[in-house]
């Protein structure tokens, strides 16, 4: 019975080293089927080929993409691009992009995942979302004085200057919501009141910080009416070809 539960053993043991290896080489496999309809997407949606960007697509990313493509008037260019392989199951994967793009005169980095599934032998993108920034283990470190720059001007700018001047302080969702939000009608009272609010930052820690991107803990006071509000927040930044820019900002405690 001994010598069988060994062979048993030996055996378990041989199954997994073929599925492991089998599965290392099934994700390199993978990648070179879906990295390229990945890239084939950000090229040509960056250069407003839309016809090439939908033979990239399926599913309810087809039908938001032809809904919004004649919106997007400005030509781009993909500068740098990293891309991350997130198996899902058979037929079935997601792929993590961390993009920079040059339009205009301007530079964004985006993160984006795109999930992708085979048709007929064929991979598609049928999903769009915002995703993470990829960088490494995220460690304590002295925040760069252009990243404590560009957070304190930023957080102290009056509201106006706030909006005609995002392209030069954000990045990524942060900045596209920035950009949605000038494309809507304005509360002229609400404007007014934006305006008589000013920020004072007293405090900034680094929290942690890897590969050009770095997290922040922001203390300021928010004045209004002659009265101080004590504000915290977590601000996240990052390196947007060669410069520091706000990619994120949540209030932790007001």
């Amino acid at each position: 019975m001994r010598k069988l539960n060994v062979i048993i053993v030996c055996l378990v043991l041989a199954m997994a080293g073929c599925s492991s290896g089998n599965i290392k080489t099934g994700t390199i496999g993978i990648e070179n089927e879906v990295f390229p309809v990945v890239e084939r997407y950000l090229e040509n949606s960056a250069a407003g080929n839309w016809r090439e960007v939908f033979e990239t697509l399926s599913g309810e990313a087809l039908a938001e993409t032809r809904a919004n493509a004649g919106r997007v008037k400005v030509s781009e260019k993909i500068v740098s691009k990293i891309l991350k392989l997130n198996p899902v199951c058979q037929d079935v994967a997601e792929v993590s992009a961390d993009f920079t793009k040059a339009y205009g005169g301007g530079v964004d980095r985006l993160a984006y995942n795109f999930r992708l599934k085979k048709h007929e032998g064929r991979w598609l993108i049928y999903m769009t979302t915002y995703g993470e920034y990829q960088h490494g283990e995220l460690k304590s470190g002295q925040l760069p004085l252009e990243a404590a720059g560009i957070i304190k001007t930023y957080l102290e700018l009056p509201f106006n200057e706030k909006r005609t001047l995002d392209h030069k302080y954000l990045a990524g969702k942060i900045l596209q919501d920035s950009l949605k939000s000038k494309l809507l009608p304005m509360d002229t009272q609400s404007v007014k009141q934006q305006e008589n609010i000013k920020t004072r930052v007293k405090t900034m820690e680094c929290l942690g910080m890897a590969d050009g991107y770095a997290v922040v803990r922001v203390g300021y006071d928010v004045i209004k009416d002659s009265e101080e509000y004590p504000v915290e927040s977590l601000v996240e930044v990052l390196d947007v070809n060669g410069a520091w820019k706000i990619c994120r900002m949540d209030i932790t405690k007001s």
